[in-house]
């Protein structure tokens, strides 16, 4: 809770979302928003994050409302404009306000009509985190464990021994420059990232040189070389490339782990699932994740974490 509102500065900033968007099935696209920072309210119909620019961390609290995403920003102090308009680009990367849905609903109405309804309603756009490194920090905090030491993790990582807290006592995911502070063993004592500490300060340093990594979002790569891009990371492998790679908006593979594994084989009896994805999933061509994750949804089975 906010103890004090005069020393706060709360701001409201509006996006004019793109058609077929709805910001609860974003939300419930993948597991993310069960991710610390993040939280979303079913009663309002809100998700609330925090983030931090330089050293100011914020509350964000975003709504659908009518044509408008509503998005409450509380900071310890008025924001300037330059760091109003760069929450403002987090937001927008982080709710996908910025894609474009239509070429996927084309391809999945040829698949089957079911398919490009569920784009339709608002399926085709995944909550991310408001940066790429946040996605691959946590990405590589899904790697060999359990879903709730992922969510262990996250919470370690968002606490003021790295990052000082928002008005509200939240704590947003740190920036790479505060793990670089660290040596792996230091950060194995404060978080329990275990064998990972070595490659989470490796990766936060390749960020702290490169935030977005040869452009990997905006200089249209093909797959084969983003793929190259993420795989000189320590600690990813196929699964932690191709997820990482979803987040980025390169759909041409499904990261396969134990849930894809476990949907497969109830609903399909498979026994080779890499093989089955790559026959099943081939219609969909560049968009082969969605049409596993539009599978799940139209199944009834679209796991995120809870």
């Amino acid at each position: 809770m906010v103890k004090d509102l005069s020393l706060t500065a709360a701001v409201t900033i509006q996006f004019v979302y793109p058609e077929n968007y709805d910001l609860y099935m974003t939300c419930h696209s993948h597991g993310w928003k069960n991710l610390a920072p993040f939280s979303w309210d079913d009663k309002t119909g809100t998700l609330h994050f925090s983030l931090v620019i330089d050293k100011s961390s914020m509350d964000i609290e975003c709504r659908q409302v009518r044509s408008k995403i509503e998005c409450r920003i509380l900071a310890h102090k008025k924001l300037s404009a330059s760091r109003l308009n760069t929450a403002g680009k987090m937001i927008h990367r982080s709710l996908c306000l910025g894609v474009d849905t239509r070429p996927l609903m084309e391809k999945a109405e040829r698949v089957a009509p079911e398919f490009g309804a569920l784009v339709r309603k608002g399926a085709g756009r995944l909550l991310r985190a408001p940066t790429l490194w946040e996605d691959a920090a946590k990405t590589l905090f899904t790697t060999n464990c359990t879903w709730a030491l992922t969510q262990k993790m996250c919470r370690a990582l968002c606490r003021e021994d790295f990052v000082p807290p928002t008005p509200s006592g939240a704590c947003p995911f740190p920036h790479p420059q505060t793990l670089t502070a660290y040596l792996p063993e230091q950060l194995k004592k404060l978080a329990p990232v275990g064998y990972r500490a070595r490659y989470l300060t490796a990766l936060a340093e390749r960020f702290k040189k490169d935030p977005y990594l040869e452009n990997l979002e905006s200089d249209g790569h093909d797959y084969l070389a983003a793929d190259r891009i993420v795989r000189s990371f320590q600690g990813f492998a196929d699964y932690g490339c191709a997820h990482l790679l979803v987040l980025a908006g390169y759909f041409d593979r499904v990261p396969v782990d134990t849930t894809v594994v476990s949907f497969l084989k109830k609903n399909y009896r498979v026994r080779k699932p890499l093989s089955f994805i790559e026959r099943h999933y081939r219609k969909w061509g560049k968009n082969r994740w969605w049409g596993y994750k539009l599978d799940r949804m139209l199944a009834g089975q679209n796991w995120i974490g809870e």
